[in-house]
């Protein structure tokens, strides 16, 4: 694929102004650059590996949002990043971009826990579409518990007028 730039040197930043890990593999240096500076410009920070057996060893010592891994060839290199990401964190969505749509690669990748398997090229328009499905802030914690104060006319309990009409009948 021919390298293509940016027009625009403008930064879109995700809705929640948090930056989102992505780690993006893939062995053609040309993919590599496109997709890691169209994942830039969209606001996620990426680490770009061009290797597969790098890539499955940087899986066991930092933490990722989300996984998008080149198929390789029809013998699908990719399968190693998967496996390990897989392995690693389950609940990380890993998606397998490919040149060449081979059905088999396909069912073995869905198979092996893909969440995606999408043929290239991607515009920058599918990639914010694609990623943005499966990237996703981490979950904020609950802020400390405080205590909840049971509102009076809620089903099933009285407003305290209610309740103090029928103490006075009561007496």
């Amino acid at each position: 694929m021919a390298n293509r730039k940016l027009q625009s040197n403008i930064r879109e930043v995700s809705a929640d102004g948090l930056d989102l890990k992505l780690l993006l593999v893939d062995e053609d240096a040309n993919d590599l650059e496109y997709y890691a500076e169209v994942l830039r410009y969209l606001g996620y920070e990426v680490v770009p590996v061009d290797s597969y057996d790098r890539a499955a060893a940087t899986l066991g010592r930092e933490r990722f949002d989300l996984v998008i891994v080149d198929q390789g060839s029809n013998n699908f290199e990719g399968r190693s990043v998967l496996s390990r990401a897989v392995e690693v964190d389950r609940h990380v969505p890993v998606l397998v971009l490919t040149r060449t749509v081979d059905a088999d690669c396909c069912i073995e990748a869905l198979d092996a826990g893909a969440h995606e398997y999408v043929q290239k090229p991607l515009t920058t328009a599918e990639v914010r579409e694609l990623v943005g499905d499966y990237a996703k802030a981490p979950v904020e914690k609950f802020p400390a518990a405080r205590p909840y104060a049971m509102p009076r006319n809620v089903a099933g309990v009285e407003s305290q007028q209610a309740e103090d009409e029928s103490l006075r009948k009561v007496s």
